[in-house]
């Protein structure tokens, strides 16, 4: 995946300070031997089924970053594990999937990060925007804006109860970790990656009755919100990526809220994760997510994953950019040339763009119906219609 750091260009200019103040998350969640114990042994188990695809230098070189944790876990040294696993910040863990990374760390050690408030503060409204509880600025004007300028900005936990009320959960910002950076709120510590999962599971929750897959699930920020708002959720990822989310979820969830092979119990309505070789082991899905990372594999790998998509999903979203060789538009169009979709600009962050695909002409009525919905609403009729993809 490509890595990235907060940027104050291109922000607009608030007033309100003291309401974009940021922080530094000071103690985390130290995991039980029992969890760590279940990461290792279902590491193990998923590196023997799945081991990293060859076709990725990305993820080769992010392997070699990685190769202190790979060595803990396949090392007798449970304790010494759990030393490593429990501060993320002071290892490559999440390289590529969060900035909670020694080596990302390194590239910014100043403390330029406790200026970028007024930006995360944005970020949230532009967040509340997307989701339809703001109505988009037209720096053309209108009855909304007759002086063809923005609207003032307004209160912190304002914008946030608004978010809410748009997700239909209550809203909560879980810090497992110490380190972590982000906006400080009344429910946690808002880090950008937090404030873009809430968007993507909002997005996911909206085509789904019930089911989502999350192909590339990152450090699990999504599929936290999904699991809130009632999905359920699988991830669908690499050993290493696994043992991240594990981290997290456990974290901020409890570590009964998770599933990975290797578990002696049923999975009930746990969110699993799993590594590709259960790919096929999993049923029909209402949808299928995949953000930022399908065109970061080789082709073949990407390939393959929307052959499977295509063959079990209702509908596909994508959020990806397309800088490197091939595009998600077009390994879709070349194994389904008819397949509906829509595209548009990503909300929450320049480079991306956002794709809707269906690859069953059965479903493309529905589909039609719902990208002429106006509402970003979790509203009944939406599950109902939803509901008809599968």
């Amino acid at each position: 995946m490509v890595l990235w750091v907060h940027k104050l260009e291109g922000w607009i200019s608030m007033d309100n300070t003291e309401q974009a103040d940021m922080a530094q998350v000071p103690n985390g969640v130290e995991p039980s031997r029992s969890l760590i114990n279940r990461i290792r042994t279902s590491y193990r188990l998923a590196l023997r089924r799945a081991p990293n695809p060859e076709d990725s230098a990305l993820w080769s070189m992010i392997g070699a970053k990685q190769a202190d944790i790979h060595n803990a876990l396949m090392s007798e040294d449970l304790d010494a594990l759990r030393s490593l696993l429990s501060a993320p910040r002071h290892t490559n863990l999440y390289y590529g999937v969060d900035n909670l990374a020694k080596d990302v760390i390194a590239m910014d050690p100043s403390d330029t990060w406790k200026g970028a408030g007024k930006a995360y503060l944005s970020k949230i409204e532009d967040l509340l925007v997307s989701l339809g509880g703001r109505a988009v600025f037209n720096p053309e004007g209108g009855a909304r804006y007759p002086d063809k300028t923005g609207p003032a900005p307004e209160a912190l936990d304002k914008y946030l109860r608004a978010v809410e009320q748009q997700m239909g959960v209550e809203l909560k910002f879980p810090n497992p970790f110490e380190g972590e950076l982000g906006l400080q709120t009344s429910r946690g510590t808002a880090s950008e990656r937090a404030i873009q999962a809430i968007y993507q599971a909002c997005l996911a929750r909206r085509y789904a009755s019930s089911s989502c897959i999350e192909i590339g699930g990152g450090t699990g920020r999504t599929a936290y919100y999904g699991y809130c708002m009632g999905l359920e959720y699988t991830i669908i990822d690499l050993p290493m990526t696994i043992v991240g989310q594990a981290l997290f979820l456990a974290g901020s969830l409890g570590e009964d809220a998770i599933w990975m092979v290797g578990d002696s119990e049923p999975r009930g309505h746990r969110i699993a994760l799993l590594p590709p070789s259960e790919l096929n082991t999993i049923g029909p899905v209402d949808v299928v997510i995949n953000v930022d990372s399908l065109t970061e594999m080789g082709e073949k790998t990407a390939t393959e994953y929307i052959r499977w998509i295509s063959e079990n999903a209702a509908a596909f979203l994508s959020i990806n950019h397309e800088a490197n060789l091939f595009t998600v538009k077009n390994v879709c169009q070349a194994l389904c040339p008819a397949s509906i979709r829509s595209r548009s600009p990503y909300w929450l962050r320049p480079g991306y763009v956002e794709e809707v695909f269906s690859f069953s002409k059965e479903n493309q009525q529905a589909l039609v119906a719902v990208y002429r919905s106006t509402s970003w609403r979790i509203t009944s009729p939406l599950r109902k219609l939803a509901s008809l993809f599968r």
